[in-house]
């Protein structure tokens, strides 16, 4: 028997949920998880590593970008 209904990713939740926590509640989840789960705290570790090096290469790239704009600008003047 299939199941319909809306497809729910429980793990990217919980990655945007700690990457939106301030870093003291995410160190205090990611500590409780070890305790039960090393191998599930690691995942999320490495998706929130990840998720934030995306994020970084995601801001040089809005911020070379302005700045090309402002030279563009700036060269007719």
């Amino acid at each position: 028997m299939k199941k319909e209904g809306i497809p729910f990713d429980g793990f990217g939740s919980v990655l945007e949920m700690l990457r939106r926590s301030d870093s003291a509640f995410r160190e205090k989840i990611l500590r409780n998880i070890r305790g039960r789960d090393p191998h599930l705290a690691q995942r999320l570790e490495h998706g929130l590593r990840s998720s934030a090096a995306r994020q970084e290469e995601d801001s040089r790239a809005k911020l070379e970008r302005s700045q090309r704009a402002a030279h563009t600008r700036q060269y007719g003047n």
